[in-house]
């Protein structure tokens, strides 16, 4: 089931990146998509305590352990006055959506740009999970008065004597000023995302730019 694997992805520090409470960020519960945009009409949204790890997830940078090279660290979203909504696939039992709208403190292109100059890297903490991610840019899609831009990672974790789990992500991402949409299609398994799949994701991206910026 997409949710159990989802919320033993939240559980596991090794899967889960930095998303620190900044103290003064605005809420952004009027600027997210609602659950009837979700490719399955349905969605539930992450309980606070999870939107740090939720955000990790998403972005790639450890909420316990480190990135290898350290230089290939990404930037942490703050999880304060973040919304994060997590649905499942219609058509697919072992694949989620999510989409999340939170303050970021970098931009699309400084994402993008690290991610070109970091296509393998080593994520997570000894012994509990590590995770090997290969982490591909891929065309953005074009929306007007926005920065956009998108990454596809396969994510190969496992701990020691363990049969690694793969995943395989893609993101897309939109911002204005200081406000991101992050848009994710997750799936079990290291195969393309389908055609069907990509439209859903394209309909949901849709949805959340004209959510969050009108």
């Amino acid at each position: 089931m997409p949710f159990v694997v989802v919320a033993l992805c939240l559980a596991l520090s090794g899967c889960s990146v930095d998303g620190q409470a900044t103290a003064g960020a605005g809420d952004l519960a009027e600027k997210s998509v609602s659950p009837r945009d979700f490719p399955g009409g349905t969605a539930s949204r992450v309980p606070a305590p999870a939107v740090p790890a939720a955000l990790a997830d998403l972005t790639g940078r450890p909420l316990h352990g480190s990135v290898v090279p350290a230089e290939c660290t990404p930037v942490a979203v703050p999880s304060d006055g973040a919304v994060v909504l997590v649905g499942p696939s219609p058509t697919t039992p072992t694949a989620t959506f999510t989409s999340a709208v939170a303050h970021a403190g970098d931009t699309v292109d400084d994402v993008t740009e690290l991610a070109g100059r970091c296509p393998h890297t080593t994520s997570g903490s000894v012994p509990t999970a590590e995770s090997a991610v290969t982490t591909e840019v891929v065309p953005a899609p074009g929306r007007d008065a926005v920065q956009t831009g998108a990454i596809r990672r396969t994510i190969s974790t496992g701990g020691p004597g363990a049969a690694p789990m793969i995943t395989s992500t893609t993101t897309l991402m939109a911002q204005r000023e200081d406000v991101r949409v992050l848009v994710d299609y997750r799936q079990q398994g290291g195969e393309a995302m389908s055609p069907e799949a990509g439209a859903q994701l394209d309909a949901l991206f849709d949805a959340a730019v004209d959510a969050a910026f009108g």
